[in-house]
C-alpha cells in the first residue's frame, strides 16, 4: 500500500504503575518505535469503554494487559466479536502478548496459566519453518533473544493456525487466516523498560530464570515488518 498507513492500536490495558511513571505505555512505545513509516495512529482503550471504529483502519495492533483472557470481562468478548467481523477483510491484526492470546482463544486455542512458570526477562526464540519463511520475522536471526512478562500461555492452538515460533516455555507466534498475528513476546519494549519490568516484578516475589538481561533489539523488528505488510 502507498501513502500514508492508518493503523489502530488496540490498548488493552495499563502498563505496570512503576514502568509508566518513567517510561510510559505500550501504546507511546509502539507510535515511538514505528516514528519512521508512514502511519497515522488511531488510540483507543476498550477496558474503559471506547469503541473500536475499525472502519479507516489498514490494520490493527493488540497490546499487552495485566488482565487474563479467561476471566471473560466484557470488553474482551466484544473485541473477539470484532475480530471475528473483520475476518474476512484480510486487514493484518497483530496481536501482541494478552493480545496473542486473545487472537488464539478467538478462534478455538486454548490459553491457561503456564505450568512452566513466569517467563520474565530476555529470551530465545526458535523459528519453524514456515516462521523461517515469514515475512514477519524478516531480518531475524534463529535464537533471537527478545523480551517477555507474562504467566499465561497459548497451550493449543487454534486448529487452522501455523506456529512460526516457540522456545521451551511454550508457543511464540503464529498466523491464523492469513492475516492474523500474535506474538507471545513484546517488540514494543525497549532494554531500559523490560529491566523495569524484572526488577518490579520479581520484588514482589515473581521468580526469574535469569536475571540477566541483554541488551537485544531484534524483537522491534516485528514492528516494523508488520508495518510493511500493510
Amino acid at each position: 500500500m502507498n501513502g500514508m498507513k492508518e493503523v489502530l492500536i488496540i490498548d488493552c490495558g495499563p502498563s505496570l504503575s512503576d514502568v509508566s511513571k518513567h517510561h510510559g505505555v505500550a501504546p507511546e512505545w509502539i507510535m515511538e518505535s514505528l516514528k519512521n513509516k508512514e502511519c497515522n495512529f488511531t488510540w483507543v482503550k476498550p477496558y474503559v469503554g471506547d469503541k473500536i471504529q475499525s472502519n479507516n483502519a489498514d490494520a490493527w495492533i493488540i497490546t499487552g494487559s495485566p488482565c487474563s483472557v479467561y476471566n471473560c470481562e466484557a470488553w474482551m468478548v466484544n473485541l473477539e466479536e470484532e475480530m471475528k467481523n473483520i475476518q474476512s477483510s484480510q486487514i493484518p491484526v497483530l496481536g501482541i502478548c494478552f493480545g496473542h492470546q486473545l487472537i488464539a482463544k478467538c478462534f478455538g486455542g486454548e490459553v491457561e496459566l503456564n505450568p512452566k512458570g513466569w517467563e520474565l526477562g530476555a529470551y530465545p526464540v526458535q523459528f519453524t519453518a514456515a516462521g523461517k519463511k515469514s515475512q514477519l520475522f524478516s531480518g531475524f536471526e534463529d535464537n533471537a533473544i527478545v523480551y517477555e512478562s507474562h504467566q499465561d500461555s497459548v497451550t493449543i492452538l487454534p486448529e487452522n493456525a501455523i506456529e512460526l515460533a516457540r522456545n521451551n516455555k511454550g508457543n511464540q507466534a503464529f498466523i491464523i487466516h492469513d492475516n492474523f498475528y500474535g506474538v507471545q513476546f513484546h517488540p514494543e519494549f525497549s532494554w531500559e523498560v523490560i529491566k523495569m519490568y524484572v526488577s518490579v516484578r520479581s520484588s514482589t516475589g515473581v521468580k526469574v530464570d535469569d536475571h540477566s538481561v541483554p541488551e537485544s533489539t531484534q524483537g522491534e523488528l516485528v514492528l516494523f515488518n508488520f508495518i510493511d505488510l500493510i
